[in-house]
């Protein structure tokens, strides 16, 4: 009896070792970076699989970001093969230690901001930066390249994604940059690939008239949303801020990443590394209408016309996230501009 218990239990122990070494070899590692986190599981499948719409929309981001930035497609491919093995195309709010967003980029690397690297746009924008100064990064393999980037403790993990990243990334550059199907606002000289489907109480045509109505009213002291809402005949957004405003049209397909031929009458967002943000009524001709800019002391409010670049490289020094067609949800009342 003795000898038979033994043997039970010698045979129950071997089963139980076989089962361990089958789960360690089962499990994915999980990337471990300096610079960023390490990655979770990833969940779309090696051969392609279905992805979600808030994964092929954030693939469609990084894409956009290579074409506006005259990227080539294999740029785009690296870099959604990094974003899925990180976050699984998923703009995480955490990640190991202060890792967060697509990239699981960290502020205290040297980053950007939590608040930047959970923009889209943004975080593909510096993980480009950082893929650019890589020695022959197009030409290397995708691992190599993608571990110079990111510095990961398990490289091998980018390299199966290279193929579905390749193809999100054809299907979002055949598909060109975002565009909506629409009946109005197409009377005012757009790009003739882009057409608007919300219907506002006044046309881009009759927005920038208003907007250059409203030139050297003050009272519109942190109120750009506002402002770009009553030139588009609202009384108010919908949104409580700039950045809210960004991110709802961003989810519904009508915004522009990083392109830099908005059409007169876009509304042109921007970073300006706080939660509020700062959106402007573009006018043509580089010309935006803006609250703010050129008050003669804090709390004017003075709306001013100005060049772009007043934004971006003036004092303000704003990090543009890129343009979205003129619509509010959820905005109501009449203008009184």
């Amino acid at each position: 009896m003795r000898r038979t218990v033994i043997a039970l239990m010698g045979a129950l122990l071997a089963l139980l070792l076989v089962c361990l070494l089958l789960i360690a070899g089962s499990t994915d590692a999980s990337s471990t970076a300096a610079g960023c986190a390490p990655s979770r599981q990833s969940e779309g499948a090696a051969d392609g699989g279905r992805w979600s719409p808030e994964q092929t929309r954030n693939a469609t981001t990084i894409t956009e970001i290579a074409r506006a930035r005259s990227l080539s497609q294999r740029a785009a491919v690296i870099a959604v093969a990094v974003a899925i093995q990180e976050s699984s195309l998923v703009n995480l709010a955490h990640g190991d230690r202060d890792s967060v967003g697509l990239f699981q980029q960290r502020p205290s690397q040297g980053w950007g901001t939590r608040e930047q690297l959970t923009d889209p746009p943004y975080a593909a924008g510096r993980f480009y930066d950082a893929l650019l100064a890589v020695d022959g990064w197009e030409t290397r393999p995708l691992a190599d390249v993608a571990q110079a980037v990111q510095r990961s403790a398990y490289p091998e993990a980018y390299a199966r994604w290279e193929e579905p990243a390749g193809a999100l990334v054809s299907a979002a550059w055949s598909a060109g940059a975002t565009t909506t199907t629409a009946t109005a606002c197409t009377d005012y000289g757009a790009d003739a690939a882009v057409d608007f489907d919300v219907e506002n109480p006044r046309t881009p045509a009759q927005a920038i008239a208003a907007a250059r109505r409203a030139v050297g009213q003050t009272g519109w002291y942190r109120r750009c949303d506002a402002f770009v809402a009553q030139a588009y005949g609202y009384l108010n957004s919908g949104s409580r801020t700039a950045n809210e405003h960004w991110a709802r049209l961003r989810d519904a397909g009508l915004t522009h990443p990083g392109d830099h031929s908005p059409p007169p009458g876009a509304l042109l967002f921007y970073d300006t590394g706080q939660a509020a943000g700062h959106v402007t009524l573009y006018l043509g001709d580089d010309q935006v209408a803006s609250n703010d800019i050129l008050d003669a002391f804090e709390g004017q409010g003075r709306i001013a016309l100005v060049n772009r670049d007043d934004l971006t490289a003036g004092r303000w020094r704003l990090h543009y996230r890129g343009w979205a067609a003129p619509s509010f949800p959820g905005a109501g009342g009449r203008s009184t501009i």
